[in-house]
């Protein structure tokens, strides 16, 4: 059907602009010598998850297991789960997620002795054995051992448990994606991560505790880390480029990010013109994050969103600009992919304005 056929608001993805991004970015990544894991949080869907894969991602990343079994369920056999979990109800949840999908490869982060022992009770309860992955401090100071003695003793801790075994580290730094100016974005990227690589050569190789997979990398620092040692890049939202990430520059524009073309997209409609120079759509807070900012107006120079509330939208026009009509169709560029994506229950795409597919946004709400 057509796009105007849609109801409002309507989250859509243009499908061209998708499948040069996934293709673009495995190429890139390729060229690195690295192999990518794209981070699911930003579309939550398996299908997309899988044309990653067969793209060449090696597998895919996800935040919280909640996510991970929606994956597995949807048959992906090789995923991370980048967020440290805690409690006996969330341990048992693991071990089924093991059980239940034999032939996949799942990977747990930790970051603490906790972790080590309690999974691997679990684990050898099961007759399983569980991959640990070990999230090192890089500057967001969020989860996280810091480079050092509590580093060794934690992976002597997993190489010595039953029931788990000792997959590598994580080395994430989030907090740096959204740097503004490559350069200077890259620069920081790297200096934070240095001390670890540093750590891995002097320490960790001549214990014999070097890591097998060294994972981290973002959207916005991909090209940082040329020769230091990562083996794979967890880059997300470079399939649809919000407008946080469009606004980062890169290596042609300081204030540009042209290396991805916008793909994900809300569809909503004129409900009021109350004056000239301001209207109002539906889209409202309960469908456009606005966590990393107002989203962008397609096609409107001189048009500026500002939330209305839940459900409201409001347009703000410079002088000048062409009046929009009740019952007109606008589209927006989210301002973050991820948590907008969250507030809808299905993701349409569209080629030359007609819709051609839809999915069921199937880790909608799985924060568990």
């Amino acid at each position: 059907m057509d796009i105007s056929h849609l109801d409002t608001p309507s989250l859509i993805v243009d499908l061209n602009a998708m499948s040069i991004n996934i293709q673009l970015m495995q190429e890139r990544i390729n060229d690195l010598g690295l192999a990518l894991r794209p981070h699911t949080k930003a579309h939550k869907i398996p299908a997309v998850a899988q044309m990653q894969i067969d793209a060449g991602a090696q597998g895919i990343c996800v935040a919280k297991l909640g996510e991970a079994e929606v994956m597995a369920q949807g048959g992906i056999k090789d995923i991370l789960i980048t967020t440290p979990i805690a409690g006996q109800k969330k341990i048992q949840r693991l071990i089924t997620l093991h059980q239940s999908h034999p032939d996949a490869r799942f990977i747990q982060v930790i970051d603490d002795h906790y972790h080590v022992v309690e999974i691997a009770k679990a684990a050898s309860a099961a007759n399983i054995c569980i991959e640990l992955m070990i999230e090192v401090e890089c500057g967001q100071q969020r989860c996280g051992v810091q480079v050092g003695d509590d580093l060794v003793e934690l992976i002597q801790a997993i190489q010595i448990t039953d029931g788990v075994s000792y997959a590598g580290v994580q080395a994430y730094s989030g907090h740096l994606q959204h740097v503004k100016g490559y350069c200077s974005r890259n620069k920081q990227a790297r200096s934070v991560v240095v001390p670890l690589f540093d750590f891995i050569r002097s320490t960790l190789e001549p214990k014999g505790m070097a890591p097998q997979i060294i994972s981290g990398g973002g959207t916005g620092t991909y090209t940082a880390y040329q020769g230091l040692g990562y083996s794979e890049i967890q880059a997300g939202s470079y399939l649809f480029m919000d407008a946080a990430y469009l606004a980062i520059g890169d290596e042609t524009n300081a204030t540009k990010n042209q290396q991805f073309s916008p793909a994900l997209k809300v569809l909503s409609t004129v409900i009021s013109q109350p004056t000239p120079s301001r209207t109002v759509i539906d889209a409202g807070m309960k469908c456009l994050s606005i966590d990393l900012g107002m989203p962008i107006v397609e096609g409107r120079e001189g048009v500026r969103y500002q939330t209305g509330g839940d459900e409201h939208g409001i347009l703000h026009h410079e002088e000048g600009c062409e009046i929009f009509e009740l019952g007109q169709q606008v589209i927006l560029l989210p301002s973050h992919c991820d948590t907008t994506l969250n507030n809808f229950d299905t993701l349409y795409a569209v080629q030359d304005g007609k819709v051609v597919s839809q999915w069921t946004i199937k880790g909608r709400g799985r924060s568990d």
